[in-house]
């Protein structure tokens, strides 16, 4: 790496670092379904170099949303989504071995789930609190706990119903 392309690297990862934490979160769905859905391109093209960038993308994104989980919030929904992220994790891994696109669309199906959520919830809220004042207050009273809550009930009704 030359000096101009670590200035060029320094300077993007400076611009990220003023992301608010909430469009930061929801950039990370958005790519996250990208490389997902491109790694389930690259098991149907046959290409396991499409495939295995993809999916270490993918995983290196879960991993980030796993970590910027935080307990202090919301205790059950932090439990929720660390069992989540943690169990998609490791079928993620299996995917590389195994090219099972069904994990990657029922991964796809949470992370889409989880976006949508989190569109309606914090984004919604950072958005109203963003035109109404300059500077962002606390986002402490979204309810993306009660949302995901919400999610985590019809998913294991979901489950249930198909382990019947």
């Amino acid at each position: 790496m030359n000096v101009a392309q670590a200035t060029r690297a320094y300077r993007q990862s400076e611009s990220f670092s003023k992301i608010h934490p909430v469009k930061l979160i929801h950039l990370l769905y958005e790519r996250v379904l990208v490389h997902l859905q491109l790694a389930k391109e690259g098991i149907e093209d046959g290409s396991p170099k499409k495939r295995g960038e993809n999916l270490g993308k993918a995983i290196a994104i879960i991993t980030e949303l796993n970590a910027s989980v935080q307990e202090k919030d919301n205790p059950d929904v932090a439990v929720f989504l660390r069992g989540l992220y943690s169990t998609v994790l490791t079928e993620l891994a299996q995917v590389s071995l195994s090219n099972d696109v069904h994990v990657l669309s029922r991964t796809m199906m949470y992370m889409s789930r989880l976006k949508e959520v989190w569109e309606q919830t914090a984004m919604k809220e950072f958005d109203e609190q963003s035109n109404q004042a300059p500077a962002v207050e606390s986002l402490a009273r979204i309810d993306v706990a009660g949302r995901v809550k919400q999610l985590a009930a019809a998913q294991r009704h979901r489950v249930k119903n198909i382990s019947v």
